[in-house]
């Protein structure tokens, strides 16, 4: 997708905006191709694998994917401007050496990753209360993959998350990728 500016209205339509970029991103043969690189060496049917080495490979790198090889790291966008690099432009923008994104790409990209191999995935907006601004954009996703049962957040910003991490109790809203 060449570069576009898209004004949206508020801050459930810069998500569903979001959610729309992944949803495309999931069946892009280089989004495939690297979520089935990064899940190679993980057992078969291993799906808390498969998603610890999709997030390991994002926040700290990986050399199962050219340009990836040291994450995904953060940059904050510019003051009063939010960008979106789709998923597959961010893994390019890796490969040509310019490997860094805000909360929203690496959320995009993780989610793109996780959904292209059969993850129910969504993008998850956090407040610290209801009616407040939101302030954070993390990845979920839900778990086995043929009866979800489980859904952890994926954020690969925070420098101390793990698997599983979410923010300390708040107001979330969360657009799902179908």
């Amino acid at each position: 997708m060449p570069f576009a500016i898209v004004n949206v209205r508020g801050q459930k339509a810069a998500l569903n905006q979001m959610a729309k970029m992944v949803e495309r991103a999931i069946t892009d043969p280089k989004i495939v191709a690297a979520a089935k690189a990064i899940t190679a060496k993980v057992k078969a049917r291993d799906d808390e694998g498969e998603l610890e080495a999709i997030f390991d490979a994002v926040k700290n790198g990986t050399d199962a994917v050219e340009g990836l090889e040291s994450g995904v790291r953060y940059v904050a966008d510019p003051r009063d401007t939010d960008y979106y690099t789709a998923p597959a432009k961010l893994l390019e923008l890796c490969t040509a050496g310019s490997c860094g994104g805000d909360c929203d790409d690496a959320a995009m990209l993780v989610c793109a990753l996780a959904g292209a191999i059969g993850f129910p995935v969504g993008m998850r907006a956090y407040a610290e209360r209801k009616g407040a601004d939101f302030e954070h954009v993390y990845p979920v996703a839900a778990y086995p993959k043929n009866d979800p049962q489980t859904v952890v957040g994926m954020d690969t910003t925070v420098p101390s998350s793990t698997l599983g991490w979410e923010p300390p109790e708040g107001y979330v809203l969360t657009a799902w990728i179908h």
